[in-house]
């Protein structure tokens, strides 16, 4: 009985997503924000620090990009292969916030 009790309790918890939701992110006070959109987007190939370079993914810690281009290349994608965020964002302080944090990552 302890153990189905367990299985009941533990069970959603193995299941449920480490990733935040754009709900939870969106929750988040603004100097959180851009690190955690930057988590749920793209650590997976620029990786925690931004020197992966998984998929062909460019070290951001070496980026000279402009605020512009940044934002060009994450809402639209590049040549690279980055695939477009445009419409993973939500609002447009968000791509802001993300542009920020993603230039905190220079060195």
């Amino acid at each position: 009985m302890r153990f189905l009790l367990f299985l009941l309790l533990t069970i959603p918890v193995l299941f449920s997503s480490c990733e935040q939701s754009m709900e939870e992110i969106e929750k988040l006070p603004e100097m959180e924000r851009g690190k955690a959109l930057y988590d749920a987007k793209c650590v997976s190939c620029h990786g925690e620090d931004g020197k992966l370079g998984s998929s062909g993914a460019k070290d951001l810690s070496q980026s000279t990009l402009t605020d512009s281009e940044i934002k060009n290349s994450i809402l639209y994608g590049n040549e690279n292969g980055m695939p477009p965020f445009k419409d993973q964002l939500g609002a447009e302080e968000n791509l802001d916030l993300l542009v920020a944090y993603v230039k905190s990552l220079r060195k």
